[in-house]
């Protein structure tokens, strides 16, 4: 089990690529317990895996953005994040603790083409505009789903036969997800598309951070016109392109203040805020705090718990403006 905060996320340079300890091809999964306080602290902002999220809500609650819309998930609540879905998250009130599963779909599928992926895997994943899907312990027939999914999270990785455990848990999970495809209404499919453009604007800003960009720099980025480029980030982020470059800079500042011992003056340039008045300015108003106090107030914290062995790792591809 690997216990993380919403600071704790490292992502490799260039790929974006999140570090997670202990990745493993044999057996692409990790379990993590995520600790969030509530405000600015605790968001989780807009990024994107590959692999599947898993989760169960076990204290306070969170609500989970996508570009479809958001949804409240409250202690004894879970659900799923399809893969390469946009999405983030925010804690509420006196913060939240969750566990999830971050794993490759392939992990469940069995033989590649076989008749499990084609059924029951593909479905899901391939299924166009499918964002999150949730469970719900007031709603027949997904208490017990849930129940299953609390199991999974709470099984011993160091026991012999946790893997295998492990992968009949979460193909019952799986299957209750599956069994809700045939009443889910088809989604818009410009939003995908939108999406699409999104992220590699996303990527492009999180690339460019420390240079001064224009919206026009960044909408050359996805091959598309300023017009398009607002028009998408309203339909998925519901939100600008300045906005987003914006929180994407203060995004990445929080992490030097936490991981470094640079001065602040030093991570307003890196991260394209300009001077460090400006900087401390924008990031008071975002974050409740000037930046010396967020340093003081998170950086020396513990984190709890002990990080997964090498058998159960996922790689999470992310980006987070």
């Amino acid at each position: 089990m690997l216990t993380i905060r919403s600071s704790d996320i490292d992502l490799y340079p260039g790929s974006q690529e999140e570090r997670l300890p202990g990745f493993s091809a044999q057996f692409p999964h990790i379990c993590s317990h995520v600790l969030l306080p509530d405000g600015p602290a605790g968001a989780c902002t807009w990024h994107w895996h590959k692999s599947m999220e898993l989760f169960y809500v076990e204290k306070g609650a969170l609500v989970y953005h996508t570009p479809g819309g958001q949804r409240l998930f409250r202690a004894g609540s879970g659900g799923m994040v399809n893969s390469n879905v946009l999405h983030r998250t925010q804690s509420l009130k006196n913060g939240t603790a969750l566990r999830l599963h971050l794993f490759e779909a392939e992990l469940l599928a069995g033989v590649p083409g076989g008749t499990v992926q084609q059924r029951y895997i593909t479905p899901l994943v391939q299924r166009p505009g499918l964002e999150l899907l949730a469970l719900s312990p007031e709603v027949p027939g997904q208490a017990a789903a849930l129940d299953l999914l609390r199991q999974s999270l709470y099984l011993d990785d160091d026991a012999f036969g946790y893997e295998l455990r492990l992968q009949a848990l979460l193909s019952e999970v799986w299957l209750a997800f599956v069994q809700q495809l045939p009443q889910l209404a088809p989604a818009a499919p410009e939003r995908s598309t939108a999406s699409d453009k999104v992220k590699q604007m996303i990527l492009f800003m999180t690339a460019h951070a420390a240079e001064k960009l224009s919206v026009a720099d960044i909408a050359a980025a996805a091959f598309c016109s300023e017009r398009e480029c607002y028009r998408c980030f309203g339909t998925c982020l519901h939100t600008t392109p300045s906005d987003c470059l914006q929180n994407i800079r203060l995004q990445m500042a929080s992490q030097l203040l936490l991981q470094t011992k640079l001065a602040v003056t030093d991570i307003a340039q890196r991260c394209g805020l300009g001077s460090s008045s400006y900087f401390g300015a924008q990031f008071r108003q975002h974050f409740g705090c000037s930046p010396t106090a967020y340093r003081a107030k998170w950086q020396d914290i513990d984190t709890p718990g002990h990080k997964s062995d090498s058998r159960t790792a996922a790689s999470d591809a992310t980006m987070e403006p």
